[in-house]
């Protein structure tokens, strides 16, 4: 299989989020120089192929300084020739005018905007450092730097938020020039602030009448949903993320980073300093034949699309039917899932529930 998209994490951030679990660390200039000599080096471990999409994650990305920006854009020159979608995360508060020109001169063509509310006083619950004046301007100026795609994520479930809440964010969301929105549920993990302060999460029923909500909202103002937690304009899917629900190849550099080629997950350690060093992080995992099929189905399922049947038995030689016969019948007949032309897909409803559908699955895989 071919390898289109690549991923580079860029681990630093000026503040460090309360709900955060990503491999970060704070900004420091000389460490920060040392990793792009490292993320260099390990660059040219990867054959450059001109990738399709380009996704520079992180931590924050855009908390390099302009020079460290450029020093990164022109390492990732030669991959890019031919890129379809160039993606750079970033933070309000540490994107200027100056900063989004210098992305649109090397090619960046797509920026995902960490937002996560409109509500001053629920972003400093999270300890995120921007305001929605901020979210506003730096919109503006992407709009005035060439930018057309703009993605923003947003979360819900957040500390004292209520629906009323929510029901502002969006609407605040709708009415900036935005081609994209990625709605997540905040999830407390382990090693994070609000985890340690045993803040407890919204209940089901809040949860589903969110979901609904959004669901509603946005397929009103024009933004189909296309994934469990994404939503775009027509033409405006993120195709590096759908490369990953494809369950397609992918390189990924960088600490914390990941990769996956064929059969092969290929995982970066959190261990910086080694990293700094041009040590050898990356731990691959050599997935079995079952294990990759199962893999494949979860991550598609994920799609409002589906599964394409038949990709699906191209690559792997037969149709789904000879690996799952038991659990496609059952969740067929109970109407879980359903076959349009060639594509195996959830309902809108069943969708919510994908986890116990895939459990299914699992266990007779393991039968």
């Amino acid at each position: 299989m071919q390898t289109k998209a690549l991923y580079v994490h860029i681990p630093f951030c000026d503040e460090i989020c309360s709900y955060c679990d990503f491999c970060k660390v704070y900004y420091d200039q000389n460490t920060c120089d040392a990793y792009l000599e490292a993320l260099a080096d390990e660059l040219k471990t990867i054959p450059q192929n001109n990738m399709e999409t380009i996704y520079i994650g992180g931590g924050t990305p855009s908390s390099l300084s302009l020079s460290e920006l450029e020093k990164l854009f022109r390492m990732l020159k030669p991959y890019a020739h031919q890129v379809k979608e160039y993606t750079m995360e970033a933070n309000p508060e540490s994107l200027d005018l100056e900063k989004l020109k210098l992305m649109h001169s090397y090619g960046i063509n797509r920026l995902s905007l960490g937002v996560q509310s409109f509500h001053d006083d629920l972003l400093a619950l999270i300890e995120r450092h921007h305001n929605r004046k901020m979210v506003e301007e730096v919109i503006k100026e992407a709009q005035e730097a060439g930018f057309e795609n703009i993605s923003i994520d947003l979360m819900y479930g957040l500390p004292h938020e209520t629906l009323q809440d929510l029901k502002e964010d969006l609407e605040a969301a709708l009415s900036l020039p935005i081609t994209h929105i990625s709605c997540y549920s905040l999830i407390l993990e382990e090693h994070t602030k609000l985890y340690d302060e045993h803040y407890q999460t919204i209940d089901e029923d809040l949860d589903d009448e969110m979901n609904i909500l959004i669901d509603e909202r946005l397929h009103s103002a024009g933004f189909h949903k296309y994934e469990v937690s994404n939503y775009a304009k027509d033409g405006y899917e993120s195709l590096h993320n759908k490369a990953y629900w494809h369950y397609d190849n992918y390189y990924g550099i960088g600490v914390g980073a990941a990769g996956k080629i064929d059969d092969d997950y290929i995982e970066h350690s959190r261990a910086l300093q080694k990293y700094l060093r041009h040590e050898d992080i990356r731990h691959i995992t050599h997935e079995s034949r079952e294990e990759t099929i199962f893999n494949s189905i979860m991550m598609s399922l994920r799609l409002v699309e589906g599964l394409d049947l038949d990709v699906f038995e191209a690559r792997y030689h037969h149709p789904i039917e000879t690996y799952f016969p038991k659990s496609l019948e059952k969740h067929l007949e109970r109407g879980n899932l359903v076959k349009e032309g060639h594509y195996l897909k959830t309902t809108p409803e069943s969708i919510k529930y994908l986890n116990d559908i895939l459990v299914d699955f699992l266990d007779e895989q393991e039968s």
